[in-house]
């Protein structure tokens, strides 16, 4: 019988539904923390490998880019002590965040299991308030505190695992002598390592965006311990379409999720009037 490696390529597409199911209710306790820290923190020193930079700074722009990384700093440090009393488990797996500004041309942030907190350069040609530089921090944070780093850890193991058991048994099948074997093997090889990597992050894809909705209700509880008005913050994201990446589009459905949780405040806000009411009453 042969099985080819595009039939194991499929197999592997339709499994990732399931994988990304397994990850989420995976015990992620089972993933020990130094594990997960290590996969996340080499996963954020690559994206950022990948990133264009910017040039060098000079004047005056010297001057906009130390308030900013200041202003970034003393934010993410206030967010930071908010975070430990309002989750007060957080200090036993993250034993404190930092906050970094580098030199990446594109806006955009990143972070790893451990707390540390990136900022992309380009971020601040957005012109952002205070109020939404406390935001998007608390928003990134929100996947340090919902474990989300761990989780995707979790769901490349699984793949790791699945690619390391199909591909093997591939070679087998096909292989019919010990040079066809050796041939396929290595062969096999590259493609487990591709659907592994490629398997994982269809699988993670489809996780992400419950994993924002997370991070954004954890944001709201932080800024919310900080009195922050989240009416304030809603407008302040509603930016321009000033270029197209990723982390945009993920902060334009931020900005849509927190204007409909707005607009079903406003909603409710008769009906508990009401209910307010009735109770005084009786």
């Amino acid at each position: 019988m042969i099985i080819k490696f595009s039939h194991c390529l499929a197999l592997l597409a339709l499994l990732s539904c399931s994988v990304a199911v397994s990850a989420q209710e995976l015990d992620i306790k089972s993933v020990p923390a130094s594990i997960s820290n290590f996969y996340s923190d080499v996963g954020m020193r690559m994206r950022l490998a990948t990133k264009p930079n910017t040039e060098a700074c000079n004047g005056e722009q010297c001057v906009l880019n130390s308030a900013f990384d200041k202003e970034v700093k003393q934010v993410g440090e206030r967010l930071a002590t908010v975070a430990y009393d309002v989750y007060p488990d957080l200090s036993k797996r993250v034993q404190r965040f930092t906050f970094k500004v580098v030199n990446i041309k594109e806006s955009g942030m990143a972070s790893n299991g451990a707390g540390k907190i990136v900022v992309f350069r380009g971020t601040q040609n957005l012109e952002l308030s205070e109020d939404a530089i406390a935001f998007i921090l608390a928003r990134e944070m929100g996947h340090v505190i919902g474990k989300h780093h761990k989780k995707n850890t979790s769901t490349r193991i699984i793949f790791s695992v699945l690619t390391s058991i199909l591909f093997p048994a591939v070679t087998l099948f096909n292989a019919s002598n010990v040079a066809a074997q050796a041939t396929t093997t290595a062969v096999t090889s590259v493609a487990s390592t591709a659907t592994s990597y490629f398997g994982s992050e269809a699988a993670i894809s489809k996780i992400r965006p419950s994993q924002l909705i997370e991070s954004d209700d954890i944001a709201i509880a932080l800024l919310d311990a900080q009195g922050w008005d989240m009416r304030s913050v809603a407008s302040a994201l509603q930016l321009d379409d000033v270029e197209s990446n990723g982390w945009l589009r993920d902060l334009h459905t931020t900005e849509q999720y927190l204007n409909n949780l707005i607009h079903q405040a406003d909603a409710d806000a008769p009906k508990l009037e009401v209910s307010t009411l009735e109770d005084k009453s009786e």
